[in-house]
């Protein structure tokens, strides 16, 4: 469990870290304060987990902290992989141990990063999921299915607002993520007021690139949330004022819904559909992202919040038929034999 640290005070200002002494656990404790106050819960407790062993090894092997090098780095990496750690995880080690003494040169607890050269090297990429459009037919048809005690038993016994509220909010928000290719985090940050019904967009404001986006709304999630935002009028009525915070979609008792709640209802859809179990709510991301690149990769970037085309491009799947469809589309050869005919009309 990751918790907080304490501010500390390693010296004065101006004085270099050759006077310092700073031991591993300092620097540890002052590079994780910093992410924890700049970056996301998750970002802190993947580098605590990743500079921890990293150090536990190091004090193993009597490395002092402001000694470490390539050369220790390679030992650690061969170390890692002697334990059966995958290339992605060696990349990730690297890419973590070069961040955490960089940020320590800029913070003035070591003099200069001796990894500041190291060459990370870049490893394979396991191929990644991507749901197939059946897998979206099956998905958004199990979200009213699951809901309805005919095709449901396990229904018969919930009170049928419930049902309808549950049922209305999740397929809006199924709708949103493969409309928007956001992400689940953004989608359920999202008030109520960042909708504008009337420009048929979406402002998401709590994004993983801390920049702001206006999303266009298609006609269908249009619907869906017309008929979803009718739902919640009604059950929010009965949720004391104080207690709604204007989510657009909230919980039963109008608090902000909790991605893993939101991922366990997606798996019972999953699962009562007969889709693909491969399917995570970043597949959806995948699948939305995947079918807009392949039509225009710059309004795809733009719509991720990427800031460089190449990570919308890791989102990317060219299948054979896309490939066949966009040469026949084109079509090279036909195109020059047209000129050559039209040519030759004109001579004649």
């Amino acid at each position: 469990m990751v918790t907080a640290f304490p501010s500390t005070t390693l010296g004065t200002p101006g004085v270099t870290s050759g006077s310092l002494h700073v031991t591993w656990s300092e620097a540890l404790r002052e590079f994780l304060l910093h992410v924890q106050a700049t970056r996301a819960h998750k970002t802190l407790r993947y580098y605590d987990v990743q500079l921890r062993q990293l150090i536990d090894w190091s004090e193993e092997n009597h490395v002092p902290f402001e000694e470490f090098g390539k050369r220790h780095l390679d030992r650690y990496l061969v170390h890692r992989s002697s334990q059966g750690k995958a290339q992605l995880t060696l990349h990730h080690d690297a890419v973590c141990a070069k961040a955490f003494f960089a940020w320590c040169q800029r913070n003035d607890l070591i003099d200069r990063s001796r990894l500041a050269e190291y060459q990370v090297r870049n490893a394979p990429r396991p191929p990644r999921f991507m749901p197939s459009d059946e897998d979206m037919h099956k998905l958004l048809g199990a979200v009213h299915a699951f809901w309805d005690p005919a095709k449901n038993p396990d229904m018969r016994y919930l009170p049928a607002p419930k049902r309808i509220f549950h049922r209305d909010r999740n397929y809006a928000i199924i709708l949103g993520l493969l409309d928007s290719a956001s992400r689940i985090g953004e989608m359920l940050s999202l008030k109520v007021g960042d909708y504008g019904k009337e420009q048929r967009q979406i402002t998401i404001r709590e994004s993983k690139g801390r920049e702001p986006r206006i999303i266009p709304v298609s006609r269908e999630w249009a619907e869906a949330l017309s008929v979803w935002l009718k739902v919640r009028q009604r059950t929010m009525a009965a949720v004391p004022k104080e207690l709604d915070d204007g989510w657009l979609f909230p919980s039963e008792t109008g608090n902000r819904l909790d991605e893993r709640a939101f991922l366990k209802a997606l798996r019972n859809y999953v699962q009562f559909g007969g889709a693909s179990d491969s399917i995570t709510l970043h597949s959806l991301r995948r699948y939305s992202l995947n079918r807009l690149a392949k039509t225009n990769l710059l309004a795809a970037q733009r719509i991720a919040g990427h800031k460089d085309t190449k990570t919308t491009l890791l989102y990317t799947q060219i299948d054979a038929d896309h490939v066949r469809e966009v040469h026949e589309a084109v079509g090279v050869v036909r195109g020059v034999l047209q000129s050559k005919r039209e040519k030759r009309k004109r001579l004649v």
